[in-house]
């Protein structure tokens, strides 16, 4: 279950324990204290979602940035439980994720940058919680899609994202999404419509 995401009340039930402000949430990517983040925030490894793209943060690392303008693709390399999104779970069992494989780089995103050209893969830690399998899928589509459609800068508008983690986290949208077609549909009529 993933408990940083709305409850049917439409409140955020925060995992046990956690003195957080935690918003909405797809898989890795969760709102906490008003900022986005994929991948556990409190880790090693994790990427800030910023109004300016993208920022890898490494303890013992400066912070690289990438811009929102750089990304040419965006893919999500991540498994539902945590021991296989990380490099020993994928190399030792040889387990792919839904969309991309782990392989021996542990959860991780996936994206071809330019200026100058290059495949550029930032790696995060999975958070201790089971990511929704559902959850998986929409956020993968949500980030390649808006890469596709040309409003990747839209991911560094907090009200924007917001609004559709929300709408894509709930309950009714799964539902009526039921195969793999619908859910690529509905998640591009989100993002070009604005939500």
């Amino acid at each position: 279950m993933n408990t940083d995401r709305p409850a049917a009340s439409g409140t955020a039930v925060p995992p046990v324990g956690a003195g957080r402000d935690l918003g909405p949430g797809l898989g890795p990517l969760v709102r906490v204290d008003g900022s986005w983040y994929i991948g556990d925030h409190e880790s090693k490894a994790y990427l800030a979602v910023l109004p300016e793209g993208f920022e890898h943060r490494v303890t013992g690392r400066e912070p690289f940035l990438v811009p929102w303008k750089r990304l040419m693709s965006l893919k999500l390399g991540v498994t539902s439980g945590r021991f296989l999104s990380t490099p020993a779970g994928g190399l030792l069992t040889g387990h792919h994720a839904p969309h991309e494989a782990i392989g021996t780089h542990g959860s991780c995103l996936s994206a071809m940058v330019r200026h100058p050209y290059d495949l550029w893969s930032p790696r995060f830690v999975h958070h201790r919680r089971w990511y929704p399998a559902p959850e998986i899928t929409l956020l993968h589509q949500l980030l390649g899609n808006i890469v596709d459609l040309g409003r990747v800068e839209r991911l560094g508008d907090d009200a924007w994202l917001t609004s559709v983690v929300e709408e894509l986290a709930a309950d009714r949208l799964l539902r009526r999404w039921r195969t793999g077609k619908a859910v690529a549909d509905g998640v591009r009529e989100l993002i070009a419509r604005g939500a």
